[in-house]
């Protein structure tokens, strides 16, 4: 699953999905869809089965079909898995050549299920969604590429517009504790075919502001030899006191924390979680 890949070696937690427009150069992993998808691919069938399990566990039965939404779902991956289990979705993303890949891979798979895919930021997309969403998920610090906390405020105000009554939002976020983070580093791999991809991704927590910032370099190995890719950006960091009263001063609410089992915990201090929000009774 999702966590045995992404905390390997690391005593911070800190977990990132690369999905950043702000890559210092076209290079980068998220300029390349097919080699984004590549490094992405393991493990998504038991990411969404957990999903479809938290959804089960923790989002009332709807009256509307079910329709699922990722904000900024990149090369389409877990739309993919979610329509060979029967889940209608609707996906968005930033960059014109995701959507792109998306809606091909999309094209070539026979489930008689929707796919509304189509290309926006996640602080303006809920006039693009034509249905009710009943159960949102943004993983792996995904949120964290938004610069400010009023645009997760904006971004929290879009979802709440769309949710269906009852619907949830499950979003995926590590929590910093400031001057005790070490620089730290991850290696994620996938392969394809013949083409295999290895990516070390470093960590430089923030001196001061809240900035982390992050290294990426990917080996691309094809029989026709090999390649290397650098790129940098940074993520918005977040105390586990700064997440929670952003989300106390927002739209949403917080209904559960969520452990990899789906069972709920306190949130932690530092590290990774899963936090199920949904929209006040009154907005």
């Amino acid at each position: 699953m999702f966590q045995d890949r992404a905390y390997t070696d690391r005593t911070t937690a800190v977990l990132v999905r690369i999905v950043s427009r702000e890559m210092s150069s076209r290079d980068g992993l998220y300029a390349d869809p097919v080699i984004y998808d590549i490094l992405h691919a393991p493990d998504t069938d038991e990411e969404v089965d957990w999903l479809i399990q938290v959804e089960q566990a923790w989002s009332p039965a709807q009256r509307v079909p079910r329709c699922w939404l990722e904000p900024a779902c990149g090369s389409g991956r877990y739309l993919r898995a979610l329509r060979a289990r029967g889940i209608d979705s609707v996906g968005f993303d930033l960059s014109d050549a995701m959507i792109a890949y998306a809606r091909r891979r999309a094209q070539r798979l026979k489930h008689r299920t929707s796919e509304q895919l189509f290309v926006a930021s996640m602080t303006d997309f809920a006039a693009r969604v034509e249905r009710p969403i009943t159960f949102a998920f943004n993983l792996i610090n995904t949120i964290r590429h938004l610069e400010s906390d009023e645009a997760v405020l904006e971004h929290f105000e879009q979802i709440a517009s769309v949710l269906a009554p009852g619907a949830r939002y499950c979003v995926g976020l590590s929590t910093s504790l400031y001057g005790f983070e070490q620089p730290s580093e991850d290696v994620w791999s996938g392969s394809r075919g013949a083409c295999s991809v290895t990516q070390v991704v470093q960590y430089v927590p923030p001196e001061r502001g809240r900035r982390e910032q992050v290294y990426s370099h990917l080996t691309i190995r094809r029989p026709t030899g090999e390649e290397h890719r650098e790129s940098s950006y940074t993520l918005r960091t977040y105390s586990r006191d700064e997440w929670l009263e952003l989300i106390e001063r927002s739209c949403l609410k917080l209904a559960a924390t969520l452990d990899f089992d789906a069972k709920q915990i306190d949130p932690p201090v530092l590290g990774y979680a899963q936090y199920l929000l949904e929209p006040r009774a009154t907005r």
